[in-house]
């Protein structure tokens, strides 16, 4: 069959979800030389060497794909999370991937038009799919309840870890480390060195509000102020809600701020031996679709704090010290546990090993080709 993937759109940093693209079409690639792939518009920036198709009738929003059937006689299309449309009837399968419906469920968390995009284009690409794929039953729950899908049209495929090698082998570019520090001076990647044998707790974040970075700091620091005597820090990487949270934290506690780092994008090959030598890790989202971050530092069996919330409990089972991401004192506590307590914190990292081997891009692939063998 000849199979044409819809990527998201371009990066300078890959991400999230084209992460999640670029781990899952490996492995498909890997173990499948039967079918062809294509990628529905030039992707090279992804960094996967695949054949493509140039987009002919492109909208803003969602892609018209009927020119490209007629031209190119695609088997299946199968979008990642990027709404299409095929007007009349084509004898092609249609799949999207959905990893979260956070605009509509908390739409306060998206930007202002992400409500409209989330409630029409992707709806409406949902509603003509022949199957969608979920990342989790917590996503899977999410859109029988918001787009009334029926239950058997979807099917949940979690995640893995890509690259396989990513924190053996300290991963491939994904950008300029970057730093930035609330206005004191910068903090360059030599620096960020200097954290190996400095304790400190990880927390790998992004902008959007539901990552709860203010949360987490205030907690860190609520927690520091209960220990006086702890030297732990936080770093956190990623780009940051730095207006609202370095101002927070700058007027509220003042010298103690210095014990918050914020790196801004770092390079996989930093990001793989922060994990490597953090003390613990946290991801105290507010909701995730499933949570990517939580897989990655369990995979280096690092003890790891998550939210109680959404998907995360899927991702982190029972290796995982829980806590309420509307609570500080919930948090703050998860930490004490977790930074304090030393034998809890090494039984945390043992079933870390094992929960990490649950996931895999290899086992994503295998469930999806076996959607894609329903329409040969």
């Amino acid at each position: 069959m000849k199979i044409g993937i819809v990527s998201q759109n371009k990066e300078i940093n890959i991400t999230g979800i084209n992460r999640v693209t670029l781990g899952t079409l490996s492995e498909l690639r890997r173990i499948d030389s039967q079918n062809e792939y294509y990628f529905v518009g030039k992707s090279e920036w992804l960094g996967i060497d695949m054949p493509y198709v140039p987009i002919v009738f492109a909208s803003h929003k969602t892609l018209q794909l009927n020119y490209l059937l007629l031209e190119h006689g695609f088997d299946i299309i199968h979008s990642h999370y990027r709404p299409f449309h095929i007007a009349g009837k084509f004898p092609c399968g249609k799949l999207i991937t959905i990893h979260d419906l956070i605009a509509l469920k908390y739409p306060d968390f998206a930007p202002l038009d992400a409500y409209a995009y989330f409630d029409e284009c992707i709806r409406k690409s949902a509603e003509e799919a022949d199957c969608i794929i979920a990342v989790s039953e917590c996503t899977k729950n999410d859109i029988v309840e918001y787009y009334h899908i029926p239950e058997e049209k979807i099917s949940v495929i979690y995640n893995g870890l890509y690259p396989k090698d990513f924190i053996s082998a300290g991963g491939g570019p994904s950008g300029c480390p970057q730093a930035f520090d609330g206005g004191r001076a910068g903090r360059a990647e030599e620096e960020i060195s200097e954290l190996k044998g400095q304790e400190y707790l990880l927390s790998v974040s992004g902008i959007g509000r539901n990552k709860n970075q203010k949360g987490i700091v205030k907690a860190f620091l609520e927690y520091k102020r209960k220990h006086g005597s702890s030297r732990a820090k936080l770093v956190i990487t990623g780009p940051i809600r730095q207006y609202d949270t370095v101002r927070y934290i700058l007027e509220k506690y003042g010298d103690a701020a210095e014990d918050v780092i914020f790196t801004g994008f770092v390079s996989d090959g930093l990001l793989a031996r922060l994990y490597r030598q953090a003390a613990a890790f946290i991801y105290a989202s507010f909701y995730e679709g499933f949570g990517l971050p939580i897989l990655e530092a369990m995979s280096v069996g690092k003890a790891v704090i998550s939210s109680n919330t959404s998907s995360m409990p899927e991702v982190g089972g029972d290796a995982v010290e829980y806590c309420d991401p509307c609570d500080v004192d919930s948090m703050a506590a998860a930490m004490e546990k977790v930074l304090e307590d030393r034998d809890y914190r090494e039984q945390l990292e043992k079933k870390a090993l094992v929960q990490a081997g649950k996931f895999s891009y290899e086992k994503a692939a295998r469930q999806t080709l076996e959607i894609y063998k329903r329409f040969e």
